[in-house]
């Protein structure tokens, strides 16, 4: 499998946007947000980042390179599981990129 491909991890409740822009921002120092029409989370990383937003979805959906699973898994961790709708396993590819 293409670790560059862009795939998507998971799902998360829109409606809990600020509980989880708050706990991410507790664990991970370089965040970007917003809340403009549409709801984005950028949890920026080296030379990339997790994006959870929602431009192509009513939830929040968490996206990446498929080889940053580790990172993804990561930033899953620290959310409560009751805001996770739906993990994907294998992440299924992000066909908007």
């Amino acid at each position: 499998m293409d670790q560059d491909e862009y795939v998507i991890f998971a799902e998360l409740d829109r409606g809990k946007f600020e509980q989880i822009l708050g706990k991410l921002k507790l664990h991970f120092q370089n965040i970007q947000f917003g809340r403009q029409g549409d709801d984005y989370i950028w949890v920026n990383f080296s030379n990339s980042k997790i994006e959870i937003d929602t431009f192509y979805s009513m939830n929040l959906e968490v996206k990446g390179r498929r080889g940053h699973y580790s990172v993804c898994r990561e930033v899953l961790s620290c959310l409560e599981n009751e805001w996770i709708i739906k993990e994907f396993n294998p992440p299924k590819v992000d066909l908007t990129k």
